[in-house]
């Protein structure tokens, strides 16, 4: 069990439409979500305003890092850590590079994304986040993500999540943003739903030309609208990590068939001792069993499979969780500002 939120708890039949919804499309308009949920756009607005207050949910703008040039994705399993938690959860919340991270229950005590701008300096990284303490590091290089964690979604009138992009067979090309595109790029990352007047602020601009530039990102295939909220409020309430050694020969097969899994969360290729690591979900310890068997013993290939169930999140998309409730203070990204060279 995750004990990111209170046990037992979900979100209310309404609350779930909205979240459902706003997944979809989290910019769209009060009147639009209040017809597909059938309450008014008052009440819409409302129980969106309470729940994101409360913080249980909040809408982001998703994006490809690697295709805009931010950094190197890196997956570092940390180990030998219990001892140290109360040193390394701060250091790792408070860096920038790190994108996500969670405390697992297995051979490795924590699992935690990193985005390395091209300056970074990786070893003085480990070093700073280690120091003191007696963790050993253990650094993955990404090299492709099959799919997104920001694209999972368990729809409301259904018992089986779905995606709501494609898994991705192929890696997208480099993309070079104007400054414009980048600044309103960074508070929407922080918060999709930037009012306009506050995006063409940013960029000294009209609300016009703020509107034009969220549709530019859109059409580049670098911005969709995501909500964010923690599994258990949906229903789900084992999250679990993979490290997959796969032959060479079905690599790519089974990654897209494991992707195409409804409780495939993320998903990725590797460098390192595994081939494949991602993050999965479902619903409760009970289904492990299957899945161990059922799905990771139809994949073609695997030679071993290593699965740690995570116990907590501290971080998701750069949104610190503190008490189980998403942070809402703290500055947006600015993604001109990560690449600048650090001292």
């Amino acid at each position: 069990m995750n004990k990111n939120t209170p046990m037992g708890e979900v979100l209310e039949p309404v609350d779930r439409a909205i979240v459902d919804a706003l997944h979809r499309d989290g910019r769209a308009p009060w009147s639009r979500v209040a017809e597909q949920v059938g309450v008014s756009a008052v009440t819409v607005r409302r129980r969106y305003e309470n729940l994101h207050k409360r913080g249980l949910i909040r809408v982001i703008g998703a994006t490809d890092v690697v295709r805009l040039g931010l950094g190197t994705p890196i997956y570092m399993r940390i180990s030998n850590a219990h001892a140290d938690l109360d040193v390394l959860i701060p250091r790792l919340r408070e860096r920038i590079e790190v994108r996500s991270f969670h405390t697992l229950l297995g051979s490795v005590d924590i699992a935690a994304e990193m985005v390395l701008p091209p300056d970074a300096d990786y070893s003085r990284l480990v070093a700073e986040i280690t120091e003191g303490t007696s963790a050993s590091v253990e650094g993955l290089l990404l090299t492709h993500a099959f799919a997104s964690g920001q694209d999972w979604a368990p729809p409301f009138d259904t018992n089986e999540p779905s995606r709501l992009a494609p898994v991705k067979t192929e890696p997208a090309p480099h993309l070079d943003l104007s400054p414009s595109e980048v600044k309103v790029l960074g508070l929407l990352m922080h918060d999709g739903r930037t009012s306009l007047s506050d995006l063409a602020a940013s960029i000294g601009k009209s609300e016009n030309t703020a509107a034009r530039t969220i549709e530019q990102l859109k059409e580049h295939g670098v911005l969709d609208f995501r909500i964010l909220v923690e599994p258990e409020l949906l229903g789900f309430d084992t999250e679990f990590h993979l490290w997959l050694v796969v032959e060479p020969q079905h690599l790519k097969q089974t990654a897209l068939t494991l992707a195409e899994h409804p409780s495939t969360k993320y998903l990725t290729a590797t460098t390192g001792n595994c081939s494949l690591a991602g993050q999965f979900i479902v619903r409760d310890r009970t289904e492990l069993f299957h899945y161990s068997t059922e799905v990771l013993g139809s994949l073609p290939g695997v030679r071993s499979a290593e699965l740690s169930i995570q116990t907590a999140t501290y971080k998701r998309v750069w949104t610190s969780i503190v008490d189980g409730k998403y942070a809402t203070e703290g500055q947006p990204l600015d993604p001109i500002e990560y690449l600048r060279p650090r001292p």
